[in-house]
C-alpha cells in the first residue's frame, strides 16, 4: 500500500465514529475542485506511512478508535488493497471511499464481508456529464464501471452506506441534484452533500470557478435533495 498520509483521529469522516484515516497516493480522476492536489499529482513529494508505522499506531490506539477511513487519491488503485483491508479488520471496522472505477475490487471486498461502510462519490449523474467533470480517458467504459459499483452498493447488506456530492456551482445545480437524487435508489444510504470549499489548493482553480453556493442557496439545495432522499447530511463548510 502506497500510503502517503495518516490523519490520526477524525469525527468527520465516518459519521458517529472516531476513525483514523489513511490517504493513499494517486488518482485516475482530475477532478477540478479536488483538493488531494499533491496526493493525485506529486504523491512522491509526500513521506510514506509504512506497513509497520501504521499498525503500530493502530494497535497503540486500538481502545480509543472507533474505525479506520481508507480514502485517496482513489484507494482501489492499490494492488493490495483487499489483502491490507483484511489485516485493518482484524483490529478494527473499515469504511471504503471511493470513485467507483474499480468494481472488482468492490465486488472481492464485499463478497469477503470485508467493508463495514461502502462510500461512493457522486460527482454527477452517470452520462457525460461526470466524463466533462473528471476528465477521464476511455470516459463511457469508466462510467459503466461507476454504474456497476453503484449496484454493487444498492445490493449491499448488512454495512453501511454513503453516497457523496460535491455541491460546486460550476458542475451542480438544483436540476441536476434532483436528477442525483431520483438516480439513489438506496433510501438506507447517507447522502452527504458538501459545501464546495475555494480556499485551499484544488487540481484546477479555473475549471473549478470561485462561486460557492451561499447559505440561503444551500438551504434550497438541501430542500431539493430531501424531497428525493430521506437521509440527508449537509455540510456547510466555513460560511
Amino acid at each position: 500500500m502506497d500510503i502517503r498520509g495518516l490523519l490520526r483521529s477524525s469525527f468527520n469522516e465516518w459519521e458517529g465514529r472516531l476513525s483514523a484515516v489513511l490517504f493513499t497516493a494517486n488518482c485516475n480522476w482530475r477532478c477540478p475542485y479536488c483538493h488531494g492536489r499533491i496526493m493525485v499529482l506529486e504523491p512522491e513529494s509526500l513521506p510514506p506511512v509504512t506497513h509497520a508505522e501504521f499498525f503500530a499506531f493502530l494497535k497503540e490506539r486500538r481502545d480509543w478508535l472507533d474505525g479506520v477511513v481508507i480514502t485517496g487519491g482513489e484507494p482501489t488503485l492499490q494492488p493490495d488493497l483487499v489483502d491490507f483491508i483484511r489485516e485493518v479488520k482484524f483490529y478494527k471496522p473499515v469504511k471504503l471511499e471511493t470513485n467507483g472505477t474499480h468494481p472488482e475490487v468492490i465486488k472481492t471486498l464485499l463478497d469477503e464481508k470485508l467493508l463495514d461502510c461502502l462510500c461512493l462519490d457522486y460527482k454527477a449523474p452517470l452520462d457525460v456529464r461526470l466524463m466533462e467533470l473528471t476528465q477521464v480517458s476511455e470516459s463511457a467504459a469508466a462510467v459503466e464501471k461507476v454504474r456497476a459499483s453503484f449496484e454493487l452498493a444498492r445490493a449491499a447488506t448488512g454495512i453501511e452506506r454513503e453516497f457523496h456530492t460535491t455541491l460546486c456551482p460550476a458542475y451542480i445545480d438544483e436540476p441536476v441534484l434532483r436528477e442525483v437524487g431520483r438516480d439513489l435508489h438506496c433510501p438506507e444510504a447517507l447522502w452527504v452533500l458538501q459545501q464546495y470549499e475555494t480556499g485551499a489548493p484544488m487540481l484546477d482553480a479555473l475549471r473549478a470557478g470561485s462561486r460557492r453556493f451561499s447559505t440561503e442557496e444551500l438551504d434550497d439545495l438541501e430542500q431539493a435533495a430531501r424531497q428525493m432522499h430521506k437521509r440527508i447530511l449537509m455540510r456547510r463548510g466555513v460560511q
